[in-house]
C-alpha cells in the first residue's frame, strides 16, 4: 500500500475547497467540486512521468476527497429493513482472527486482520475510531510506544461519510508503518453514526 492521502487545501482564485492528493509529502494531484461534479487533476512527477498507484489505494483517497467535497455524493445508504447489524457482520467475519482476548473481551488482532477490518468497516458504514499496538507475552499485553491513535477524535465534527473515509485512510497509513512481528497485535474500536464506540 502507498502513503497516498487526501487533505483539505485551497487555491488562489478558487473560492471552493480543494483536496490535495499527497504521496510521501509531495503533491501528486488535487480534487475539486464544480456544479455538483467532483473533478480530479493529476500532476506529473519530478521527472515528468505519470504517477502509478494501486487501484485500491487511489480509490480510498478519492472516496475521502469526495466525502470532503460533496458529502451528499458519498453518503452511506440506510440499511435495508431486516439487514444484519454492521457490528454483527464485523464480529461474525473477524472474531475468530483474534490472537487472544483481554479481561474486558477486547480482541488483539494480527496487523493484516486489522487492515481487513478497517476496509470492511468502511464498506459497512462504520468508522475505525481507535487503534493501539501491543506486544503479546505470557503475562499479558504491553502497549507499544508510538503505536496508538484516536482517529475518531481527530476527525470529530466532520460529516459522517467524511469521517468514515478519513479514519479508514489514516488507519491504513498508520498500520502499514507499524511493526510486523509475530508477537505484535492491535486492539481497535469501531464507531457507528451515533458516535457510540464498540471494542471488537
Amino acid at each position: 500500500m502507498s502513503d497516498l492521502t487526501a487533505r483539505e487545501s485551497s487555491r488562489p482564485g478558487w473560492d471552493g475547497l480543494v483536496v490535495d492528493l499527497v504521496e510521501d509529502g509531495g503533491l501528486v494531484g488535487y480534487a475539486y467540486e464544480d456544479d455538483g461534479v467532483v473533478y480530479v487533476e493529476m500532476l506529473p512527477d519530478e521527472e515528468g512521468d505519470a504517477w502509478a498507484f494501486e487501484v485500491t489505494d487511489l480509490q480510498r483517497a478519492l472516496d475521502t476527497a469526495i466525502a470532503m467535497l460533496a458529502p451528499d455524493l458519498a453518503h452511506q445508504p440506510a440499511p435495508a429493513p431486516g439487514a444484519p447489524d454492521p457490528l454483527d457482520v464485523i464480529a461474525s467475519e473477524f472474531d475468530s482472527m483474534a490472537l487472544r482476548r483481554g479481561p474486558d473481551d477486547e480482541g488483539f488482532y494480527p496487523l493484516e486482520a486489522v487492515l481487513a477490518i478497517t476496509r470492511r468497516a468502511a464498506d459497512l458504514g462504520l468508522a475505525v475510531a481507535s487503534v493501539e499496538g501491543f506486544t503479546l507475552h505470557e503475562e499479558g499485553e504491553t502497549p507499544v510506544a508510538g503505536c496508538a491513535a484516536d482517529l475518531g477524535a481527530a476527525h470529530a465534527g466532520e460529516p459522517w461519510a467524511t469521517l468514515v473515509a478519513g479514519c479508514a485512510v489514516q488507519a491504513e497509513a498508520l498500520l502499514e508503518k507499524w511493526p510486523r512481528r509475530r508477537d505484535f497485535a492491535v486492539a481497535l474500536e469501531v464507531m457507528d453514526p451515533s458516535g457510540e464506540r464498540f471494542v471488537l
